[in-house]
């Protein structure tokens, strides 16, 4: 009997969690102690510690601190998520061609703002671009309602909001007519949202929209004294793309990142106030102590003796006020000493802003474009272009448990997995994302933060603790990874074992 209700609660997971059946989902709002798909780190902030202390005041108007979507059509600059916050529904966020399933667009604020509710503007179905239908909310990282796109009227969020998450859950082309494994979607059409409209109370106490204030850029280039192999996973330019757990990090691994240096050249003249540092590596916890980080550097223009500044050995992001406004195209900014990492002697620094006086802005460089036409180009030529920037699907059964898995390998370097198992003694959530990089035509090399979730409904023993969990405890585990993926036209397969075998 236990087993019978046991496979009665799988059922009923499969029905929304990892699955590519999204238009089974029921659009009714999901509760806050869901714990599905993890997002990444930066919306995770617990809501317990967003505090009067920090939250910023109850204006109309809130500054972006990060902005990015898993996946952007390219060109990247007239496809990018900020178009979501310009109130012009003629330009908007969409996805590669094939993208939709589980990609997302991630914004945070640089205080919590307490927003009553939110409206989101989707593209219509045409013949370039696929009908958006569904979506899912996270809200500081925990996993909220859903969203249908054929409702007029807003959903309720009424909390402090530090970030949110925007997660594809379904579209016209992917719901009835996928395959049980496989891929999602096999059609070649994006899905977009043109517009997101959060609601604030004004002192008069009406309902009205929230002015979005994104981060502005500035064209250039950034250089480097060195970076980290594989290049195109460490290269500087990463430190201006509002995801905290991409960095740049120096490339000489035996020996400090001490006398590393980055250069800023700007096509036109800027005037910069203030930096804002991502210090060290923010994948996770375990990267950022096993990784040197800053803790003194100076800044000034190029070929000038910088004023010097010391940084926190802290997650946080930190403000620096420059001692005397600079005004140039060209800056330099010297390692002149670090933090010592745990484990490697590789620095690294997860982000970078600058301001100007009124707005915080970032270097656009389009290197990461380049880079990413290149690995299509590589794709296009292998199996792998069957697959690269879709979800894969796959949900296999065993005598002692049911597992579900998804798979995403993106063109612009990234890619995640997520994997869920139900046993009889519990069930268990693992998720693995970071960078990837080409090995040869038939496979690749993944490497960045595994994480996995675990909860037992009675005693059981847990290989990773080395002890026996008492009942109904949650078990949360973060560690690093590495791991080669071989792949043909019909197969995508883990060396070590991190996932099934997908067939599609």
């Amino acid at each position: 009997m236990r087993k019978a209700v046991l496979v009665l609660i799988a059922l009923s997971i499969t029905a929304v969690f990892l699955s590519c059946t999204s238009n089974e989902v029921p659009d009714t709002p999901a509760s806050d102690q869901e714990t599905e798909e993890p997002v990444n780190r930066e919306s995770t902030t617990p809501e317990d510690e967003i505090t009067e202390e920090t939250a910023q005041e109850e204006e109309t108007s809130a500054f972006i601190e990060l902005c990015y979507a898993t996946s952007v059509n390219m060109p990247e600059d007239q496809f990018g998520p900020e178009n979501v916050f310009d109130n012009d529904p003629n330009t908007s966020w969409v996805t590669m061609p094939g993208a939709g399933p589980g990609e997302g667009l991630f914004f945070s604020f640089e205080t919590p703002i307490h927003i009553d509710a939110i409206s989101i503007q989707s593209l219509p179905g045409s013949d370039s671009i696929a009908e958006l239908t569904m979506v899912r909310l996270y809200v500081n990282g925990v996993s909220g309602p859903y969203y249908s796109m054929h409702r007029e009227e807003s959903v309720l969020i009424d909390r402090k909001v530090k970030s949110l998450f925007i997660r594809i859950t379904g579209s016209e082309y992917f719901g009835n007519e996928e395959p049980w494994n496989g891929l999602c979607y096999y059609g070649s059409l994006p899905v977009g949202i043109s517009e997101v409209n959060l609601f604030v109370e004004n002192e008069d106490g009406e309902e009205v929209p929230l002015r979005i204030q994104p981060i502005a850029g500035a064209t250039g280039n950034i250089q480097a004294s060195s970076s980290l192999d594989p290049v195109e996973s460490y290269n500087p330019d990463f430190l201006f793309d509002s995801r905290s757990d991409f960095g740049w990090s120096d490339g000489n691994t035996e020996s400090s990142g001490q006398g590393e240096n980055l250069s800023f050249h700007f096509d036109q003249s800027r005037r910069i106030e203030k930096i804002k540092i991502w210090n060290g590596y923010h994948r996770s916890q375990t990267h950022f102590d096993q990784n040197e980080r800053v803790a003194g550097f100076s800044f000034g223009p190029e070929g000038e003796d910088g004023s010097e500044y010391q940084l926190s050995d802290t997650m946080v992001p930190q403000v620096i006020t420059l001692e005397t406004p600079l005004e140039g195209q060209n800056f330099s900014l010297n390692i002149l000493d670090v933090y010592e990492g745990a484990t490697y002697k590789d620095l690294v620094i997860s982000e970078l802003r600058f301001f100007d006086g009124n707005d915080w802005f970032q270097l656009q460089s389009g290197e990461g474009e380049i880079r990413k036409r290149q690995l299509l180009e590589w794709a296009q030529n292998t199996d792998a272009g069957v697959f690269i920037d879709r979800q894969v699907y796959a949900e296999i059964w065993t005598e002692d448990a049911i597992v579900q898995q998804t798979f995403i390998l993106r063109s612009n370097g990234s890619f995640i997995v997520w994997k869920h198992l139900d046993m009889d003694d519990g069930s268990e959530t693992m998720y693995a994302d970071g960078n990837w990089q080409i090995i040869d035509d038939n496979s690749v090399r993944i490497f960045g933060k595994l994480h996995r979730m675990g909860s037992y409904w009675e005693d059981a023993y847990d290989p990773y603790s080395g002890a026996i969990p008492p009942p109904d405890v949650e078990l949360d585990r973060t560690t690093i990874f590495t791991d080669t993926l071989q792949f043909d036209e019909e197969t995508i397969s883990s060396q070590r074992g991190i996932f099934e075998e997908f067939t599609f």
